[in-house]
C-alpha cells in the first residue's frame, strides 16, 4: 500500500512540474502544446490498452474472465460519459484570446475539470499495483509514468489561462499543483477496491482502462486538433505508444 501511495503522490505532483515553463516565459507555441498533449494522450491510451487491458487478458482467458473485461470496459466508459454530462466544465484551451477576467474564468473551469480527471488516473494506478500485489515493478510503474507525464502536460495547459489573466506566477503554479492531490486518494481507493473484489480483478482493470480511454479520447485528443497542430499531435501520440512499448519490455511486463 505504501508503494502505491508514494507512486500515486509522485504522479499527482507531476502536475505542478508542468507549470514551471510558464513561470519563466509568457507563452509557448500552440503547436508545442498540441505535440506535448498528443504524447501524453498516446501514453495514456497505450498504458490503458497494452498495460491494464493486456494484464486483464493474460491467459487463461475463459468465458467468465472475458465477460468481466467487457463489462468493466463498458462500465468505465459509461462512468466517464455520465460524469462529463453531470459536471459542467470546459475543455482545455491552451491560448484563449479574450479579456483578462475571461482568461481567469476559463482557467478556474479548466482547473476544476482537470482535478476531476485525476480520479480515474489515480484509480488506475491503484488497480495496477493491486494486480501485482503492490510490487514496485511492471504494470504499476508503467501506469505511474504514463499518468505522471500526462499530468505534466495538463499542468502546462492549466497554468496558461491563469497566467494570461494576470494571476501571479507562484499562485497560479500552486493552484495547478493542488489539482494533483486527488491522485493518491483515488489510488488508495482503487487498490482497496481491487483487493476486496479479489476474483473480479479483470473487471477492475478493464474498468480503469475504459475510464482512461474515454477520458483521453473525449477530453485530451480533441484539444490537440483544430489549431493547426494536428501533425505534431499525431506524432506525439505515436511516440507515446513507442515509449510505452519500450517501458513495457524494459520492466518485463
Amino acid at each position: 500500500m505504501l508503494i502505491t501511495l508514494v507512486a500515486a503522490a509522485l504522479a499527482g505532483l507531476a502536475t505542478g512540474i508542468g507549470a514551471v515553463p510558464l513561470l519563466v516565459v509568457e507563452r509557448l507555441p500552440r503547436r508545442l502544446y498540441d505535440g506535448v498533449l498528443g504524447m501524453g494522450a498516446g501514453l495514456m491510451l497505450s498504458a490503458a490498452t497494452l498495460g491494464l487491458l493486456g494484464h486483464a487478458l493474460e491467459p487463461p482467458t475463459d468465458g467468465g474472465r472475458l465477460a468481466q473485461i467487457v463489462a468493466g470496459l463498458a462500465a468505465g466508459a459509461a462512468l466517464m460519459v455520465i460524469a462529463d454530462r453531470l459536471v459542467p466544465h470546459m475543455h482545455a484551451a491552451g491560448h484563449p484570446h479574450d479579456e483578462a477576467h475571461e482568461h481567469v474564468r476559463r482557467g478556474f473551469l479548466l482547473t476544476g475539470a482537470m482535478t476531476l480527471h485525476r480520479l480515474p488516473e489515480g484509480f488506475a494506478i491503484g488497480a495496477a499495483f493491486a494486480a501485482e500485489r503492490g510490487s514496485p515493478s511492471g504494470l504499476g510503474i508503467l501506469l505511474t509514468l504514463a499518468v505522471g507525464f500526462q499530468n505534466v502536460c495538463e499542468g502546462l495547459v492549466m497554468v496558461a489561462p491563469l497566467r494570461h489573466g494576470g494571476m501571479a506566477r507562484w499562485r497560479a503554479a500552486g493552484l495547478v499543483a493542488l489539482t494533483g492531490l486527488p491522485v493518491p486518494v483515488a489510488a488508495v481507493a482503487g487498490y482497496l477496491f481491487s483487493q476486496q473484489l479479489g476474483g473480479a480483478l479483470p473487471f477492475v482493470l478493464a474498468l480503469a482502462a475504459g475510464a482512461l480511454i474515454t477520458l483521453t479520447s473525449n477530453e485530451i485528443i480533441p484539444e490537440t486538433h483544430g489549431h493547426g497542430g494536428e501533425l505534431p499531435a499525431t506524432v506525439g501520440i505515436v511516440l507515446g505508444f513507442l515509449i510505452t512499448i519500450v517501458l513495457r519490455s524494459t520492466l518485463g511486463h
